[in-house]
């Protein structure tokens, strides 16, 4: 039985929740950015080179995918760490430590934070994407659950 059964959701449905968590697990990470910028870029400044780049390969899709799925991780991991943070300064440098993670994450995937960020903008708006997302979201999250 694959992850997203044990979820009880259909693959379909699993896949179209991790891409709406996507958005979230990312603008989570937003206000550590401003300790710790992963990008000299602005969210209108991405959206605005999002539209102007030629559409993602297959092979930054399939990269996007595993990133995607490390950064939620990583997300998944500081949450309960930065509940327990006894102070906005601890809480602030358990922020900085997590996105310097999924930067990494990120980048270890082989692509920059800019073509991440772009990616994502597309994807929250291009129903093509999302369709061609699919296959390499689910690859990589089997990937985690085998």
């Amino acid at each position: 039985m694959d992850g997203a059964m044990r979820l009880g959701m259909s693959p379909s449905n699993f896949i179209t929740v991790a891409l709406a968590a996507i958005a979230a697990v990312w603008l989570a990470a937003a206000p550590a950015q401003t300790t710790q910028p992963a990008s000299s870029m602005s969210s209108d400044e991405v959206a605005a080179s999002a539209k102007r780049t030629p559409p993602p390969t297959d092979a930054e899709l399939k990269s996007f995918a595993g990133a995607v799925v490390e950064v939620h991780r990583i997300n998944d991991a500081y949450i309960p760490k930065l509940e327990a943070a006894d102070t906005a300064d601890e809480e602030q440098k358990l922020e900085a430590a997590a996105l310097r993670e999924m930067v990494q994450a990120v980048e270890k995937e082989g692509l920059s934070v800019e073509k991440y960020e772009q990616i994502l903008t597309l994807a929250q708006t291009d129903r093509d994407l999302v369709h061609r997302l699919k296959r390499p979201l689910r690859d990589a999250l089997s990937r985690v659950w085998t």
